[in-house]
């Protein structure tokens, strides 16, 4: 190998060695003093678990001289929160226009790993040169955020001074990779449940109130045509409804009440997979999107827990993202909801806004836990337990007779082998059914464990009828397929949308 690769990736090495630090160190200072975070580290008052070096760094406060680049990169990112998430999102590559403090540190990390990761015969003038000048900008600007002129001199001293290629190259090796994710935390889990929240409390609200509005400008006359159907909605939403002849406000609409008039009236055209069922990524007419802010509002207020998982936020953000654009493009009058819906994911959250959002959420449904069969515990909340209340007056008054069945949806929360469970209970469906008393049931396919169960009306006349069905028949399940080790299983029990009574 030449001589000359070896002093270019040595170069390179030397700003990973000499100058990286030294940057995320001051850019630290300038957030955080010294001596505070001594303070901070003496009382034990980090929700960070740092390793066993880091620990030894720590123990040197106020003296920061010696810590590395990814210790100054995870107290500022992740114990206080002090870099704004950059443009292109952690991780990713900035754009070339996208210069502030955090874009350029995503530019240092990712230049610390193309240089670590590169073999040395790899290290042509050309990626050097280029990669020494992106180099040159990002000190250039943060020195300028930070008011002084250190990490240019530096740069320059570096690119100027005779280097020990071999000592540095050994020194490269044992530079880790940055880790740019740590892992998962209660808390953090507890705070992205917190961020999805916003936009099912404050945002689809807006939006299928405009929804309404442009089909039905005015209130009163909405309500004149919810007349003929009005005792096809729950008592709630009946008394909702009246108001709007006086209020002559959609205000008082929220998601339920919205949902079900535009269906009911039908107001829009029906989505592309009929009412109550998920679309698929590819249908996106306004039906569509309104069926899917419903699913996603009562996939999250049907929780019983409040711990979303990162790569479970990334997707309801894309989709709720998705659903914002359409809907800005959708609109006559200029909306903005897709930056809303943005703004969620990075907007700046306290305890009392987390902790406000997450009861708004649990006010929707009121999940409860209502019984339980070790290892099964068994929740519902007030929509299930209005469902069970009509059908139950509804059996009574009618006196119907017969075997006839209803849908309830069952929904194991945390369920880690989904594809492999949906495959073994669809092949085992009719064994299951056949020895069942009064029960059968399908399997759903979308993205989490959900059966689809058909149960005979005379089981639901009591709890006790009700929760004894459930129980034997989730034993049957449970024998055949493998679940989450744990020592519970959560069970969600839903009533599914427009299916109350169905003959056999």
């Amino acid at each position: 190998m030449s001589d000359i690769f070896k002093e270019r990736h040595a170069k390179l090495g030397s700003m990973v060695l000499r100058l990286f630090p030294k940057v995320m160190q001051m850019i630290l200072k300038y957030y955080v003093t010294p001596n505070g975070l001594q303070k901070r580290f003496s009382k034990n008052d980090f929700r960070l678990v740092f390793t066993e070096n880091e620990v030894v760094l720590m123990e040197k406060l106020p003296k920061i001289d010696d810590f590395t680049i990814e210790i100054s990169y995870k107290i500022l990112r992740f114990e206080f929160n002090m870099l704004d998430e950059p443009k292109c999102k952690w991780g990713n590559v900035p754009h070339d226009t996208e210069v502030e403090i955090a874009d350029d540190v995503q530019r240092l990390i990712n230049a610390t790993h193309s240089i670590i990761k590169i073999n040395t015969e790899e290290v042509t003038a050309q990626y050097s040169e280029k990669l020494l000048e992106e180099i040159k900008c990002m000190v250039t600007r943060i020195d300028s955020y930070l008011e002084q002129d250190d990490l240019r001199n530096l740069y320059t001293s570096l690119c100027r001074s005779e280097t020990d290629s071999s000592s540095i190259l050994q020194d490269l090796t044992f530079v880790k990779a940055i880790e740019e994710s740590l892992p998962d935390t209660e808390s953090d889990k507890r705070e992205r449940y917190s961020r999805l929240s916003i936009p099912i409390i404050d945002i689809f609200p807006k939006i299928l109130r405009d929804v309404i509005r442009k089909c039905e400008p005015v209130a009163k006359f909405l309500h004149q045509r919810c007349v003929p159907v009005l005792t096809t909605f729950y008592p709630e939403q009946q008394r909702i409804i009246e108001e709007l002849q006086y209020s002559n406000t959609y205000d008082s609409l929220d998601v339920s009440s919205i949902y079900h008039i535009l269906r009911r009236l039908k107001l829009i055209p029906q989505p592309t997979k009929d009412w109550g069922t998920l679309p698929d990524k590819v249908d996106i007419n306004l039906g569509d999107d309104v069926e899917r802010i419903r699913c996603y509002r009562n996939n999250l207020a049907h929780r019983s827990d409040t711990k979303i998982k990162k790569n479970e936020f990334n997707e309801y953000f894309n989709e709720f993202r998705s659903i914002g654009h359409r809907m800005d493009l959708y609109f006559s009058q200029p909306t903005n909801y897709e930056q809303e819906i943005v703004d969620c994911r990075t907007c700046g959250m306290d305890t009392a806004m987390q902790a406000k959002y997450e009861n708004a959420m649990m006010e929707i449904e009121n999940i409860k836990l209502r019984f339980e069969k070790r290892p099964i515990k068994f929740y519902w909340g007030d929509d299930f337990d209005t469902w069970l209340t009509n059908l139950r007056s509804l059996l009574k008054e009618e006196k119907i007779e017969g075997r006839q069945q209803v849908r309830v949806q069952i929904i194991f929360q945390n369920e880690e082998e989904v594809e492999r469970n949906i495959v073994v209970l669809n092949s085992l469906t009719e064994e299951i059914n056949e020895g069942l008393s009064g029960i059968e049931f399908i399997v759903a396919t979308k993205g989490s464990l959900v059966l689809n169960v058909f149960i005979l009306v005379e089981m639901l006349e009591t709890d006790e009828k009700l929760l004894t069905t459930l129980a034997v028949f989730l034993e049957k399940i449970l024998a055949r397929i493998t679940t989450v080790t744990s020592e519970t299983i959560d069970i969600v029990v839903l009533p599914v949308e427009g299916l109350l009574v169905i003959l056999n």
